[in-house]
């Protein structure tokens, strides 16, 4: 209409930007309860920080955000702390349990699914489901939370071991003696879940528990900014 008042053209160009869809969760199973004398905090208590926190800084760039298993997708500026309304409720009502990983059936293709843990399921099941969220074109950001302890071994003596999900007990005469080996295989895990996140254009973040959340948290920011997973 102003290009016919006079003879100039005017043309309105309209930027759209699409809300994106961010799907936050930590993993609460009994083996995140850990904490040895080096942490500041057990790894379930870091993962949920770091979990809320990210939902915070998602919905204040305007995403919609929802926690998997909890809550769907929203659109407000106080998401985090509707969120962690929703979960202190459910689990006050004992409507939710934190056994196993959620399905993500609800999750559309294209979101983007923060996951926080410290993936000690055996290797064959933890990469099957990775396979599983990447077929439904899942863009995944893995978080993984580890106690200086679990990586260091720091170990002597007689100790007994126990697996906080089966109860199963492990007795070690020597465990100065399993310190090589299991280094070797903790490593070796951080490499396969590297290799296998670098393969899907996914993200992966290491971050040990006597360390500033925030690091992890920006770490985390600047990737999924710089991969369009960030308005």
């Amino acid at each position: 209409r102003r290009s016919g008042r006079d003879d100039n053209l005017y043309i309105r160009d309209n930027e759209w930007e699409a809300v994106h869809t961010i799907w936050v969760w930590a993993d609460a199973s009994a083996s995140m309860l850990y904490k040895s004398d080096t942490a500041q905090t057990s790894k379930q208590e870091r993962a949920l920080v770091l979990a809320l926190a990210m939902t915070e800084v998602m919905a204040r760039s305007g995403e919609r955000v929802g926690y998997l298993g909890v809550t769907d997708p929203i659109t407000h500026r106080q998401a985090a702390e509707r969120i962690s309304a929703a979960l202190i409720h459910q689990v006050s009502a004992k409507e939710i349990t934190f056994e196993g990983f959620p399905s993500t059936n609800s999750v559309r293709a294209h979101s983007d699914l923060i996951m926080v843990s410290d993936f000690l399921d055996p290797i064959d099941e933890l990469l099957a489901r990775l396979d599983s969220i990447a077929s439904s074109n899942i863009r995944g950001h893995l978080v993984h939370v580890i106690d200086p302890a679990e990586e260091s071994f720091p170990y002597s003596g007689r100790m007994d071991f126990v697996d906080p999900e089966r109860g199963v007990k492990l007795t070690a005469g020597r465990a100065q003696d399993w310190s090589q080996d299991y280094v070797a295989l903790f490593n070796a895990r951080k490499e396969v879940l590297l290799r296998e996140t670098t393969k899907r254009g996914w993200s992966y973040t290491v971050h040990h528990t006597d360390r500033p959340a925030s690091e992890a948290l920006v770490n985390l920011h600047m990737v999924m900014t710089h991969s369009g997973g960030s308005a």
